[in-house]
């Protein structure tokens, strides 16, 4: 239950950031910030999720679950929030949602990502 609560605030502080933000991070007319939005978000993820599973003990076959569990809450609401994607986020050009979209699938990847840090997977496990 913890993952999914962390995942839930892990979400909504990152909309709260690009609601009231975001027009300073999905400049797709500045190629530049764009590419870095996509690579700071990298040590972000690693920041909220690596420190987390071992503050909680979670060991290595046990955090592919606790990543699935923080970036579930996210992309379920996220799946809602992307069609109201205007509404909800007044100050990003509507231009910009499928370059959101894109950074959100990224993200959600590296935290589903961090889950195999340390685990050895084998093909068909």
């Amino acid at each position: 239950m913890f993952f999914l609560f962390w995942g839930f605030f892990v979400w909504l502080g990152a909309t709260l950031i690009f609601r009231f933000g975001g027009q300073f991070f999905f400049l797709y007319d500045q190629p530049m910030l764009m590419i870095m939005s996509y690579m700071l978000v990298v040590p972000l993820i690693a920041v909220l999720t690596v420190p987390i599973y071992k503050w909680k003990k979670v060991n290595s076959s046990q955090k592919i679950k606790a990543a699935l569990f923080i970036a579930l809450p996210g992309m379920l609401i996220d799946a809602v929030v992307l069609i109201y994607f205007q509404k909800l986020f007044p100050n990003l050009d509507p231009n910009t949602d499928k370059y959101f979209a894109s950074w959100l699938l990224w993200a959600y990847s590296l935290i589903l990502l961090s889950g195999f840090i340390g685990k050895q997977v084998e093909i068909g496990e």
